[in-house]
């Protein structure tokens, strides 16, 4: 794992550098691999230690009356580090008010994608005027990035800054909630779709791409024991 992350900020060190900044030392590129290593390894000490619930079948559900709820997603693949993401904002009936999805290349890992997906769903619901709204996603370790500091200093730290800035000077009151991922299925589909695009535009849609809705339904159909 450190040789992987020597490797990426390695990587990124040479394009910073092509855009003009100061290159660093060998040691410090080093360094701050070890302490990245450090991190990665505490968070995946803590998602095992997590106790395993019994499997129940679970939907999505409508959010408190008068709040709107974005589930986001990311997509990866390691072969060729292709990403891709995808969200959708419905209110509380469960209508779906906006959906997007998108590509993107040379992805250093999954949990970047993740929260590209909360970036670009945040963007979106803001943009509806929304400052109290609530963001689902099945990545527990996004929520622990956005509830706390210990990815200051990772890899994605930059985008976890960026998501956070954001929320602090649109006055946004956001709930983060870790779901399983039988109720974050749309948007798991949507980033799956962002992948495979050929153009890297985003694609914003007033609803979700038909290939989908019947998915959009079965989210509020009763639960099925």
């Amino acid at each position: 794992m450190k040789g992987s992350l020597l490797l990426n900020n390695w990587w990124q060190e040479r394009n910073q550098i092509r855009e003009g900044k100061r290159r660093r030392s060998l040691d410090d590129i080093a360094n701050l691999s070890e302490r990245q290593a450090i991190e990665i390894s505490k968070l995946q000490k803590m998602i095992q230690s997590i106790p395993k619930a019994q499997a129940i079948r679970r939907r999505w559900e409508k959010p408190p009356t008068g709040l709107l709820k974005v589930n986001v997603d990311g997509a990866f693949r390691d072969l060729d580090k292709n990403g891709g993401w995808g969200y959708v904002i419905r209110d509380e009936e469960g209508v779906v008010i906006q959906s997007g999805l998108g590509r993107i290349m040379n992805v250093g890992n999954s949990l970047y994608t993740e929260l590209v997906a909360c970036l670009e769903g945040a963007k979106a619901v803001l943009s509806l005027g929304a400052s109290q709204f609530i963001m689902e996603t099945d990545a527990q370790h996004v929520v622990w990035a956005m509830q706390g500091d210990d990815f200051r200093l990772a890899t994605v730290g930059g985008i976890v800054h960026e998501l956070k800035v954001l929320l602090v000077e649109s006055l946004s009151s956001v709930r983060f909630a870790h779901v399983p991922h039988e109720c974050n299925k749309v948007t798991h589909e949507l980033a799956s779709l962002g992948q495979s695009r050929n153009v890297f535009a985003p694609l914003v849609l007033a609803g979700v791409p038909h290939c989908i809705m019947d998915m959009v339904s079965g989210d509020l159909a009763d639960v099925v024991e």
